[in-house]
């Protein structure tokens, strides 16, 4: 099952808990806010590492869905 990884910019401060947890699906780029460096998660260990970090973060910028939805 795949799910869509995102990061709404709009809201994020880029405060770098993503990308300290998981440097492998964050990063938190000049600009000062973060962006998801996989968009599609297949690995469920994927799926499971960015739901950590969608808990945690302090503005709850980070989105994770299953593809297909609206």
């Amino acid at each position: 099952m795949t799910h869509k990884l995102s990061v709404d910019k709009t809201v994020c401060t880029g405060a770098g808990t993503c990308e300290a947890m998981h440097p492998k699906l964050f990063r938190v780029v000049p600009e000062g806010y973060a962006v998801a460096l996989k968009t599609e998660l297949d690995d469920p260990a994927d799926v499971t590492d960015a739901s950590n970090v969608l808990d945690v973060c302090p503005t709850e910028a980070i989105l994770l869905t299953l593809a297909g939805d609206a």
